[in-house]
């Protein structure tokens, strides 16, 4: 019996000396990963800084943007409110060309001979009906 305590002894003395080791290697290798300088630890403190920062700056483009595009939206609405005013006025004018166009026609049937030294011009409509891209109407 007495050389089966010797045995479990001499065990428990291997296994504590090995869990001893291991536990150093892993305190080495803890120290490295945590060393502030060189490390692992620094590489990630670094990059945490620069999260924040990324993070402060995507936040700072984002309040401008919208400070930008709540500016850009009022021009932009401005300006569709000048087109809508100006196409009334061009529907206006292009009814008032129409009417005179009808006011000439009429005068041209009444009196078929034109004036002497000048030249008939086409009509309003048969301008607007011309696709000149192709030549014809």
């Amino acid at each position: 019996m007495q050389i089966f305590t010797f045995i479990s002894d001499v065990l428990l003395v291997a296994a504590t000396l090995g869990m001893a080791l291991w536990c150093r290697i892993l305190s080495q290798r803890l120290k490295a990963f945590n060393d502030i300088d060189t490390g692992l630890g620094g590489t990630i403190a670094a990059l945490s800084l620069q999260v924040d920062d990324l993070k402060a700056s995507i936040a700072s483009a984002a309040a401008s943007a919208s400070a930008q595009g709540d500016d850009r939206a009022r021009i932009l609405s401005a300006a569709t409110e000048k087109a809508d005013d100006r196409i009334g006025r061009m529907e206006m004018l292009l009814a008032s060309l129409e009417d005179l166009e009808e006011e000439a026609s009429d005068r041209l049937l009444r009196d078929p001979v034109p004036p002497v030294g000048i030249e008939p011009m086409p009509s309003f409509r048969a301008a607007r009906t011309v696709d000149f891209g192709r030549g014809g109407r």
